[in-house]
């Protein structure tokens, strides 16, 4: 039994023996070769651990590719570009605007001079005759006619109204409120009041028109020829006061001025209607 032991054992023994040869080798050997051989062997577990053991070493990101910003270079060339029609544009429409501007203005002070040279006509006819401006005798007669029934059935009616409480009251043995009669003739006092301005406006202003028996057309138009008159009142009294600060010369110029383009201008209306 004991030679099938040592005989049996011996294989084995020198299996444990080959197996561990490794570990006696690094035992005794000297520190240097130590060192290299467990680099080794530590460069060898690094290597294999990325294949499944371990973890994996963090992978590289890649970097975004850079995006060359030549664009801007030329962006400020294409705004050139776009604000010079834009300029132009403002340009022209500030231009017509003025020339708007100043064709207004050319108009406003040629109608100014229109009108100055209307009221120096009138001042001058009113020198050479001063009965110009006088109510003609046909246009007066008819306002008299007028005032006969809007002017004396009133007044009658106030001295007849008058006469009648005196006499109810002296004769008849009436009484009456005195503010009842004073209001009685106050009345027909205001009608016959309205009844002279009625009978002035209402009659005919024109020399060959009669007009009509109650007026009420003529009152309309004589009403609207005095609100133009008020007003051309007011703007002769603002041209006398520009002609004030400027001399007879320099008023005469603009007036020939004004007419010589006036001239021009239908002289032009002419030719193009031929």
């Amino acid at each position: 039994t004991f030679c099938f032991n040592m005989v049996a054992g011996r294989p084995l023994a020198l299996a444990v023996a080959a197996a561990s040869s490794p570990l006696l080798a690094c035992a005794f050997a000297p520190p240097s070769q130590y060192v290299i051989k467990s680099q080794s062997q530590q460069s060898w577990v690094t290597l294999s651990a990325g294949k499944g053991f371990g973890e994996k070493p963090p992978t590289k990101q890649k970097s975004a590719p850079s995006i060359e910003t030549s664009a801007p270079e030329s962006a400020p060339v294409a705004t050139q570009e776009q604000q010079q029609p834009t300029k132009v544009t403002e340009d022209n429409t500030g231009s017509k605007r003025l020339r708007e501007l100043r064709s207004r203005e050319a108009e406003r002070r040629d109608e100014e001079l229109k009108k100055l040279r209307t009221l120096r006509e009138t001042d001058a006819s009113l020198r050479e005759d001063a009965g110009a401006a006088a109510i003609p005798e046909k246009v007066a007669q008819r306002m008299g006619k007028r005032m006969i029934p809007f002017v004396g059935v009133p007044l009658f009616g106030t001295c007849a109204s008058f006469i009648g409480f005196w006499y109810m009251a002296v004769y008849k043995d009436q009484e009456f409120q005195p503010a009842l009669v004073a209001t009685t003739s106050f009345v027909f006092l205001a009608v016959g009041l309205l009844g002279i301005t009625y009978s002035v406006l209402s009659a005919s202003w024109d020399d060959d028109r009669e007009g009509s028996g109650l007026g009420f057309d003529e009152f309309q138009t004589n009403v609207g020829n005095l609100k133009d008159g008020l007003a051309r009142t007011k703007e002769n009294a603002l041209l006398r006061e520009k002609m004030a600060g400027l001399s007879e010369d320099e008023i005469q110029r603009a007036i020939d001025d004004q007419e010589r383009r006036e001239a021009k201008k239908n002289n032009k209306k002419d030719a193009w209607m031929e």
